[in-house]
């Protein structure tokens, strides 16, 4: 392991972190170098600017060798943002909504996934109607160690239209050992966004690898409880309120915001042919609608400013 907290290579061109160490933050750019056991190098370099998180000893040759490039610079890596999306409280769409939001962001050109981090819902490829479709899910990905190529990854995500994604599989297999945060964290230096379906009862943990995280409230009294709980599990992580389903309890979004204490990035309207959409597999299509992509589109928007 690295013996100081802060290690400067003889080019100055790079810096090692040592996970072990105690600091916040690392400065932009950094590379951290853990042991497999510490998983805490991710949350670190989720709040951070690191260009890497290196995985001793599965990782070593690698990091020889890019110390030794006489090129290298890795204050070059460009990271997207990771928007996270919980429901407050089950039913409310969250899955449908990441894939509608990640759909939104990949119409504008940007390299955009949707990400499913629940291996107990069945895979969010039902949603997007791919189950039948080829390619790389989170099972496959079980053995990953060392350190992950992002561009490499991205490239063998399975994919429709432009939108890339990573689901799991009907019965969430290996949902114990393949490193999750690590290929997130990877992918962010191939995506300009990643949208990840989040697991409500792992909220503490998956929040933190996400820039912003959007929770979908119901406009009910217990939905607005329930938001409010979501939102400090949070911690300091960055949460806005997404108002949804009937409002039969007269919920607007000041009110949602006093409760909480979260601003609110807009609302989505009822439909009540979503359900049938989604055993027909055409959910992604449904979110095409005006009143839809409408709504969503402002949410995206409102997204972008606050990056």
């Amino acid at each position: 392991m690295v013996a100081d907290t802060f290690v400067d290579t003889k080019d100055a061109d790079t810096l090692l972190v040592d996970a072990a160490s105690a600091v916040e933050r690392v400065p932009s750019g950094a590379i951290i170098v853990a042991l497999s056991s510490q998983q805490a190098a991710w949350e670190l370099a989720a709040r951070s600017a690191a260009s890497a998180v290196v995985v001793l000893p599965d990782a070593a040759e690698w990091l020889a060798e890019m110390l030794s490039r006489p090129d290298h610079n890795a204050d070059a890596v460009d990271l997207g943002r990771v928007i996270g999306v919980v429901g407050a409280a089950g039913g409310v769409g969250a899955s449908t909504f990441a894939c509608w939001l990640a759909q939104e962001f990949s119409g504008t050109g940007a390299p955009t996934a949707v990400v499913d981090a629940d291996p107990g819902a069945a895979g969010l490829d039902l949603v997007l109607g791919t189950e039948s479709e080829e390619g790389l899910r989170w099972p496959e990905l079980h053995q990953f160690s060392g350190t992950v190529a992002a561009d490499q990854l991205w490239a063998a995500l399975p994919s429709t239209g432009p939108l890339r994604y990573l689901s799991w599989d009907r019965q969430g297999t290996h949902a114990t050992t393949v490193p999750v945060g690590t290929v997130i964290y990877a992918l962010r230096s191939a995506a300009s966004y990643l949208v990840v379906d989040l697991k409500a009862d792992r909220l503490e943990e998956q929040a933190r690898w996400c820039s912003t995280v959007l929770v979908l409230t119901p406009r009910t009294v217990r939905g607005v409880l329930a938001a409010t709980l979501a939102v400090q599990r949070c911690g300091d992580i960055p949460v806005m309120t997404v108002l949804t389903g009937l409002n039969v309890a007269d919920v607007d979004a000041a009110l949602v915001e006093s409760a909480s204490g979260a601003g609110c990035a807009g609302s989505l309207s009822f439909d009540p042919r979503l359900p049938q959409e989604l055993d027909n597999g055409a959910a992604l299509q449904r979110g095409q609608r005006s009143k839809h992509a409408k709504a969503v589109r402002a949410i995206a928007r409102r997204l972008a400013v606050g990056s």
